[in-house]
Order: structure tokens, then sequence, then C-alpha cells
């Protein structure tokens, strides 16, 4: 009896485990099943779901206003702009920028102030000092590192699409479409690659219903997604419109500029990375594969000294 006492224990755990798993899947099936039949949530004004989000907003919309803060025209107009540059197109959010910033100012400080008083009370008090005004520098100035980082990293993924942009764009020409239809075209389907990048093509269009012209709309938009390659597409159809040539032609021969920039940066990255893998296999691979092979010369020495 007592040698079956463990398959006893294994099989009454195995059945309550079981007998768990199967009611918490029962009542998580009737919970989504319930949610199915149950009519869809309706939106707020503001977009978001139920009122804990839409309380958030009203909060940070209340008590985060740029104005309440005397941010003047022209520096919010900079910070919505570096804002959109990162991806940002919300209409709030530079008041959730703002509240960013004042919540990381005040909480990082004190929380490197807790844990160093708390978990390193022993070391002096000027390297308290001075991991506290760390944290204070790194709380002022991150977020702005933050937005420039995520502007290097969407603009490295503009750099990407952007050439099938531009063969879209000339497939919708060839086929008899104006400018302005042809990028209203485009736009449907580059938001299904990258919805950053369609978002500036669509606030793009819009520019262009209020009454801007084609130009100063995509001058608009290369400023957005800061690319030297957008910039040049705003020069060319420029000069293509003034001289009146053809819009077509032109950007083939300039999408297969784009391509070939794109297979350029493909093999440069190719021809980095022995360079970059140098230091890994020194560091990690090398270090085990000279213990591997002096193991057995070490053990032997011993067994030699041991012996001898």
């Amino acid at each position: 009896m007592l040698e079956l006492m463990p398959l006893l224990v294994a099989a009454l755990s195995f059945g309550a485990v079981a007998a768990i798993v199967i009611v918490v899947g029962q009542y998580l099936a009737t919970q989504a099943q319930m949610q199915r039949r149950l009519p869809v949530p309706a939106r707020t004004s503001d977009g978001s779901f139920g009122s804990a989000p839409g309380s958030l907003q009203a909060f940070i919309a209340r008590h985060f206003d740029a104005k309440r803060f005397v941010v003047d025209s022209t520096l919010r107009g900079k910070l919505r702009r570096e804002l959109l540059r990162a991806g940002y197109f919300r209409s709030d959010a530079l008041n959730y920028y703002l509240f960013v910033r004042i919540v990381v100012a005040v909480v990082l400080p004190i929380s490197t102030y807790v844990v160093v008083e708390f978990f390193l009370g022993a070391i002096p008090w000027y390297l308290k000092l001075a991991l506290t005004a760390a944290s204070i520098a790194l709380a002022i100035v991150g977020p702005s590192i933050y937005l420039d980082q995520r502007q290097r990293r969407l603009a490295r993924h503009y750099r990407q699409i952007f050439p099938d942009l531009l063969d879209l764009l000339m497939v919708c020409i060839d086929a008899g479409l104006s400018l302005e239809a042809s990028l209203n075209r485009i736009t449907i389907e580059i938001i299904k690659h990258s919805r950053q990048l369609g978002l500036n093509l669509m606030m793009m269009s819009a520019e262009m219903r209020a009454g801007r012209s084609i130009i100063d709309a995509l001058d608009s938009f290369a400023d957005r997604v800061t690319l030297d390659e957008a910039r040049s597409l705003v020069l060319v159809l420029r000069q293509s419109l003034e001289l009146g040539s053809d819009i077509g032609e032109t950007l083939r021969v300039f999408s297969d500029e784009m391509r070939d920039k794109r297979v350029f940066r493909a093999e440069e990255n190719a021809n980095k990375l022995p360079v970059k893998m140098t230091a890994p296999l020194g560091l990690f691979i090398f270090p085990v594969v000279l213990l591997v092979v002096l193991f057995p010369v070490a053990i032997r020495l011993v067994r030699m000294i041991s012996t001898g």
C-alpha cells in the first residue's frame, strides 16, 4: 500500500489540476460567449471606451494644458511638430507630453532618494547627492532623448517603405490618376504596412482638401517624416510641375534611384556584420572554445602532479 501512495498522490494531483483547468476554461468560454452577445459599448467623444480612460483624459486636458503652463505659441508649435515627427498624432498629445514630463520629474528623483536611503544608506553623503542629482538630470532630459530616439527609429522605418510608396504612386499616375488622387489612393495601401506613414499621408490629404497646394502639402509631409528622400521628391515634383514634364517618367527614374539606394544600404549593413561580430566572438565564443581545448590538458597536468 505504501508503494502505491506516490502514484495515488500523483493521480489525485493530476485530477485536481485537470478539474480546475476544465472549470476555468468553461467559465472563460461562457464569459466570452456572453461578451459576444452583448452590444458593443459606445465610444465616448474622445474615442475611448468606458469612464476610466475618459476621466484620465479629461483630467490631463484640464490640468495639463499648455496655456496653463505658460507655453507660448512658438514653443507649443515646436513641441507639436516634434511629437508629430515621433509618431504621436493625437490632438492632445502635447497635454500627455507635459503630464509625462512632470510625473517623471517628480517620481524619478523621489524614487532614487528612497532607494538610496533605504538600500544604500552606508555610502557617503556626496555619493547620495550625486545619484539624486543624476536622477534629476535624467528626469529633465529623458523625455527629449526618448523623442529623439523614436524619431530616428521611425525615420529608418519610413526609409524602408518609401521606395514602395513611390512605386505605388508611379503605378497610379501611369493608370491615369492625377497626383492628388494618386496620393489619396496609395494612403489606403500604405497604412496597411505602416500606420505612422499612412497617418502622415492622411494629414497631407487633409491639408490639400483644406486649400493648400500639392507642393506645400508635400513639403509639410517631408518635414514631418524627416527624410532626405521625401525632400528630394518635393524638389523633383516641383520642378516637374513648373516645367510641365511628364510626372510618371520623373517618378519612374526617381523610384529606380530609391530602390538602388535601399539595396546599397542593405549591402552596407551586410558588410558591417563581420566587424560587429568581432566583439561577441571575442567575449563569449573564444573563451568557451579556449576552455574546451585547455580543460583536458589541465586535467592531465593535475593528475600528473597528484601522482608524481
